[in-house]
């Protein structure tokens, strides 16, 4: 059906184009194409737009101009015409350029198609016919020329080819980078606050290069670590020591910081890191020797890891009934860590054990220090009686060396730790079991850890520190108005606080009976060590030929604890050191016997007077002991610094003096006046033969005495001024007893003082005697 309206114009038709005009036109595009070289606008034929076939007698023209294309592709391709370029490009834009002609000739047609038009229905399908035919020979043109244009790129130059491999690479490289680039995590702030960028690990295995080579290299893979055993297998040679050193030291810094950073996902780098703490490694079957820095390196390391990963408390073994229970797959995975983690520091234990034992092992020292570490860092963990029975262990030789001290500070530092009194009991405990299995064959500075126990303080009824803490400070009933209008306070009802009052009312409650309970814990387990502790001591004083520095360490933690033990149980002591002082009398072990008198004597100071003992065998016993130390050589010499053990003859005398006879209760004094008249006189004299600083010592305890004693009985100032003096006897010097002298009843003066006042050679003494004599 024609189309009503007004007829278009009609145009004279375009004279048909020869073969040697498409074939000139086809070479002009290529030539322009050349010079424009540019690769990133190469369209391919698949890509290109064909023309719409859709008007009347078009498709019949494209059919022929597709077919005379395929006809001169194939007779270049016969005639083999290469390009002045020689670049595989070069066909491709001709290709292109054929894409050109036809989508020339595709817009022409379109122009003829608005001119004309379809007659009807029936020529509208033939044409869509004819274009989807025409589509097909495009298609199959496209796979010719690329075909052709494959063949021709396989016989292109090298260095075209490497050219072209060198981009390809680059933008692998590049696309590679970007998307690295896109994976990358935030940056995070660290502790020193410093913003680092988290890098992840690249797991590809392609390397790109920027040189110019005719293959690729091949992935670079990372290599394996080496082992232990191979770290030690190679510290066996001289030439590898030293690399082997340096990468297992490297590898142990690196081992201990992945473990610090997540303890409970590290137990195979625990355990691998334990590995190179053992004295052998099995390679091949074989036992190879880990080289003793390495070892050290690695027990310095565990001891780091293990301070700063232990959890502060103790991890009990699971029961069968809590094992076959379902739990959360949290605590699951906490109770293997738990569990893991006490099996590997029981494994890191017994490899210090058994250097410590080698005495001759290099590592000794290092493993004795990481015990004594953890005994005073984690003494709330597993196996901490274990610590202690090996660390007491050190202490039982005879010889005091620089590792019993470090083990004898390690346990006084426990003992400064201990609030409860557990780990005290369990020190005495082995402690006595070490003492009572030798023999009392030990170093006197052992007993002097059991100083440093806390039960003078401990037992206070004002301690009152239980799990809930003190108290709280009481709070208002009812908030300041001002306050809940700025926001500062909240208001409560009377309701409220009624409520919160006796919530706190409850809380004091427990936390009185939670610290009554606690309280009476420590007391018990004080008791108990209490009595160890005196069990030991009383051992000592009860076996004979016990060495003198031991028996005064037992004496001094006596007279230490003394205010402890009840009354019944002092006559018994006292009885033990009578025979103690009549022993040494008769070996003449000056020493041994002031040891004695000061601890009877400190007995009784230390009950404040309410005790009745018998002392006059001490007081004798002192009396008698100034004659030979009056002459004694040595009386100022230490013993170097430490207990009552190590102090000087002259220190323990008046020490002795001051308890005796100075510090001693009123009605002691009063028992025998005479007595105490006859130790006066006898300690002038004894003055007489001392070096100055020892008679200035004794001129100011006599100076003590007399200022006491006067005012007691006024015979005493007949010491200094006998004129008028009532003579009734005469006095003895060399009396046994101090009750015999008969000092007072003879009225003599002190005609010491006079000697040392005119006489002496050292001025201060001079004056000091001269102060004395004159009464001021």
């Amino acid at each position: 059906m024609a189309k009503r309206g007004k007829a278009a114009p009609q145009r004279e038709p375009k004279r048909p184009r020869t073969e040697d005009e498409d074939v000139d036109d086809a070479w002009a595009h290529d030539a322009q194409a050349m010079a424009a070289d540019d690769a990133s606008h190469l369209q391919f034929l698949s890509q290109a737009r064909l023309p719409d076939v859709s008007a009347a007698g078009a498709q019949g023209r494209a059919k022929e101009r597709v077919q005379a294309e395929k006809r001169r592709q194939r007779k270049m391709l016969e005639k083999e015409v290469v390009p002045d370029d020689s670049d595989v490009s070069t066909d491709m834009e001709g290709a292109s350029e054929s894409e050109d002609d036809l989508a020339e000739e595709a817009s022409d047609l379109e122009e003829a198609s608005d001119l004309e038009e379809a007659s009807d229905l029936e020529e509208a399908s033939d044409l869509e016919e004819e274009a989807s035919d025409l589509e097909e020979e495009a298609s199959d043109l496209e796979e010719d020329v690329s075909d052709d244009l494959g063949e021709e790129a396989s016989d292109q130059d090298p260095l075209e080819a490497a050219y072209l491999a060198k981009m390809e690479r680059r933008e692998r490289r590049a696309e590679a980078e970007r998307r690295a680039l896109a994976q990358m995590p935030l940056p995070i702030r660290t502790e020193k606050g410093v913003i680092e960028r988290v890098e992840r690990p690249s797991h590809s295995r392609a390397v790109y290069s920027d040189e110019e080579e005719e293959e690729p290299e091949p992935a670079v893979l990372p290599t394996e670590r080496s082992t232990a055993a191979e770290i030690a297998q190679r510290c066996l040679h001289p030439d590898t020591a030293m690399l082997a050193i340096a990468e297992a030291r490297e590898e142990i810094a690196q081992l201990a910081s992945r473990i610090t950073a997540d303890p409970e996902e590290s137990q195979g780098l625990l355990r691998q890191l334990l590995v190179f703490a053992q004295r052998r490694v099995s390679l091949d079957g074989q036992r190879v020797n880990m080289h003793p820095y390495i070892r050290q390196l690695a027990l310095l390391s565990l001891l780091a890891v293990f301070v700063d990963i232990l959890p502060g408390y103790r991890i009990r073994a699971l029961s069968e009934a809590e094992q076959r229970e379902r739990v959360s797959r949290d605590v699951a995975r906490r109770r293997e860590w738990e569990q893991a983690l006490v099996s590997l520091y029981r494994e890191y234990l017994e490899c210090c054990e058994a250097d410590v034992r080698d005495a001759s092992s290099p590592i000794a020292p290092i493993a004795r220090r990481c015990f004594c570490t953890l005994l005073v860092r984690a003494p709330h963990f597993n196996f901490r009686k274990n610590l202690l029975a090996s660390v007491i262990a050190l202490l039982s030789r005879r010889a005091w060396t620089d590792a019993s001290q470090q083990c004898f500070d390690a346990l006084v530092e426990l003992l400064r730790q201990d609030r409860d009194g557990e780990m005290g009991l369990e020190l005495v405990m082995l402690l006595y079991r070490m003492i009572r299995e030798r023999h009392l064959a030990v170093h006197a500075n052992v007993l002097d850890v059991l100083v440093h126990l806390r039960l003078r303080s401990e037992l206070s009824r004002h301690v009152r520190q239980g799990p809930m803490g003190a108290p709280t400070a009481a709070e208002s009933r009812r908030a300041d108005p001002r306050q809940v209008r700025k926001g500062l306070a909240v208001h409560r009802s009377k309701k409220q606080a009624k409520r919160d009052r006796h919530v706190r009312q409850i809380e004091s409650e427990m936390r009185e009976a939670e610290a009554t309970l606690d309280l009476e814990e420590r007391e018990k387990r004080q008791s108990e060590t209490l009595k160890l502790v005196f069990a030991l001591y009383i051992r000592i004083l009860k076996t004979d030929d016990v060495p003198v520095p031991l028996l005064a360490s037992a004496l001094e933690g006596i007279v230490h604890f003394a205010h402890h033990v009840s009354a019944d149980f002092f006559r018994d002591l006292v009885g033990v050191l009578r025979s103690h002082v009549a022993s040494a009398m008769e070996a003449g072990d000056v020493r041994h016997a002031l040891l004695c008198i000061v601890t009877a004597l400190e007995l009784q100071a230390g009950q404040g007077g309410a005790l009745e003992l018998d002392l006059g065998a001490f007081y004798a016993a002192l009396y008698q002991l100034l004659w030979p130390l009056s002459m004694h050589p040595n009386i100022e010499a230490t013993l170097g610094e430490g207990g009552l053990r190590t102090h000087s003859l002259s220190a323990l005398l008046f020490r002795a003096m001051d308890l005796a006879l100075v510090k001693a209760p009123r009605h002691t004094l009063h028992v025998s006046l005479e007595r105490t008249a006859a130790m006066l006189r006898r300690l002038l004299t004894a003055a007489l033969q001392w070096p100055t600083t020892t008679t200035l010592q004794a001129l100011q305890t006599a100076h003590a005495i007399l200022a006491r004693t006067t005012a007691m009985d006024t015979r005493f100032e007949a010491l200094l001024d006998n004129r008028d003096a009532v003579h009734d006897g005469t006095y003895d010097a060399y009396a046994e007893q101090p009750d015999s002298a008969r000092v007072l009843a003879s009225g003599e003066p002190c005609w010491e003082l006079l000697l040392l006042c005119r006489s002496h050679a050292n001025a201060q003494v001079r004056a000091t005697a001269d102060a004395l004599l004159s009464g001021r």
